[in-house]
């Protein structure tokens, strides 16, 4: 293996297999345990790992453009929150498979709103990718009589998500040029210790099991998140989302193995088209590489 994958491929191997046993447990918490109140646990083990990460570096945690970072806190919050909702009322591969075309709403914004050179094949692979989406989504007004069985308020809420950690990751972009990676890390779970509170009603007291599920998700996560920074830091984009892509086929076996989740025809189909798009988008000529991880601090 070590012969085959390069460091970078490693550390993103590693990542993504990271992300998505996390997914499954917000899976798992989620059937009784409040989204907000699981959002919550996750800052604050996000914290601790984000401040033992500073203290080694000897930077300081709240950087030089505050209200900036504060923003980008925000714009986390919201970005998580749908994950969370998506991936707890959706089946995990169809949840996976739509929060998944970020990096075709990353390249249209980042066309857009940065002004960065995309070209017609990454214009080809966002439409491909987004003709996934539909795929798997099937709304009415495209496919008449064969629309989705999934929930609509949760397509809604995925979507909605997608083009919020798109958001996150362009300011992610334009915080790296002055402001060290953990300390824009650390802004999302302050924001989420903060708000959770003061936005969740009906919290709940978690078993002994649920437990186990809300310290695996942070834990899984934050290291997931780790790995795959390292990874965006030293690797390809063609490589590095030939990789990500697995994200999609490890929720599928999660799903199928452990939820009784089996992913139908349309959502293979769509996933496919997505994993084409984006290892295309991957293979552009994009200057630099999407610094997706630490969107999900």
């Amino acid at each position: 293996m070590r012969a085959i994958l390069t460091p970078g491929m490693r550390h993103m191997l590693m990542g993504t297999l990271l992300f998505s046993v996390g997914s499954l447990l917000i899976k798992l918490a989620g059937e009784r345990v409040p989204t907000l109140e699981m959002l919550f646990i996750r800052g604050l083990v996000g914290i601790g790992f984000v401040w033992f990460i500073l203290r080694r570096t000897g930077v300081g945690m709240l950087g030089t453009r505050r209200m900036m970072l504060l923003l980008r806190g925000v714009i986390g919050f919201a970005a998580l929150f749908a994950e969370f909702y998506a991936i707890i009322h959706l089946p995990l591969a169809d949840a996976t498979v739509i929060l998944f075309t970020h990096p075709a709403v990353v390249a249209l914004l980042a066309w857009v709103v940065l002004g960065e050179r995309i070209g017609p094949r990454g214009l080809m692979a966002v439409a491909v990718s987004l003709t996934g989406v539909a795929v798997v989504c099937r709304p009415a007004f495209l496919f008449g009589g064969g629309p989705s069985n999934l929930d609509p308020l949760a397509v809604t809420v995925a979507l909605c998500g997608v083009v919020v950690t798109s958001l996150a990751i362009l300011a992610v972009r334009t915080l790296a040029r002055t402001e060290h990676p953990a300390v824009v890390m650390l802004y999302p779970p302050l924001v989420i210790t903060v708000l959770s509170p003061i936005l969740a009603s009906g919290w709940v007291w978690p078993t002994a099991l649920e437990w186990v599920y809300l310290l695996g998700i942070a834990a899984f996560m934050n290291a997931g998140q780790y790995f795959m920074t390292r990874g965006y830091a030293i690797e390809s984009a063609a490589r590095i989302s030939a990789v990500t892509c697995l994200e999609i086929v490890f929720a599928a076996f999660w799903g199928a193995s452990i939820l009784g989740e089996i992913p139908d025809g349309w959502t293979v189909a769509g996933g496919a088209l997505i994993v084409a798009g984006t290892i295309a988008l991957g293979r552009g000529d994009e200057p630099q590489p999407t610094p997706d991880a630490p969107t999900s601090a």
